[in-house]
């Protein structure tokens, strides 16, 4: 059963959030978690973004999703983030392996950042996402 927002390219319309999404939010990601631990979520094909692809490389994209935009939303309400490190290990082989793609996922990322190699590999994942982590000669010295 494909909803409306997984049939939609996400450069067609930006969505709106209801009223109550502070309450909604931590329902629909226990969904979204629960959806995953049916070991048939990972077989066959699915589509997202207006996107066919196979079911466990959804769940690749979803856990991109969830960390990265977990930092994007840390970052951006000044909050400490520490995302699960099996979610970290998955992002990260996702980006990698999207970094190493000349199509660069179609597009949906911007062009990899410099990280040190010896970064903590949220940084290094949030580089190849193409976001600056604020690696900066300076800012490295002060970690």
């Amino acid at each position: 059963d494909l909803g409306s927002t997984t049939d939609t390219s996400p450069d067609t319309a930006v969505p709106s959030l209801p009223a109550d999404w502070r309450e909604v939010l931590p329902r629909v990601l226990d969904e979204l978690a629960e959806a995953w631990r049916d070991p048939s979520a990972w077989t066959g094909m699915t589509r997202a973004g207006g996107v066919d692809l196979p079911g466990g490389i959804a769940a690749a994209v979803a856990v991109d999703e969830l960390v990265i935009h977990g930092w994007d939303l840390a970052r951006a309400t000044g909050q400490e983030y520490t995302p699960d490190v099996t979610a970290l290990d998955a992002a990260h082989a996702f980006l990698l392996a999207a970094a190493e793609d000349e199509t660069r996922g179609g597009g949906i990322f911007g062009p990899v950042k410099s990280v040190p190699h010896d970064a903590p590999l949220l940084d290094r994942a949030l580089g190849l996402s193409g976001r600056d982590p604020g690696w900066t000669p300076a800012a490295a010295r002060a970690r």
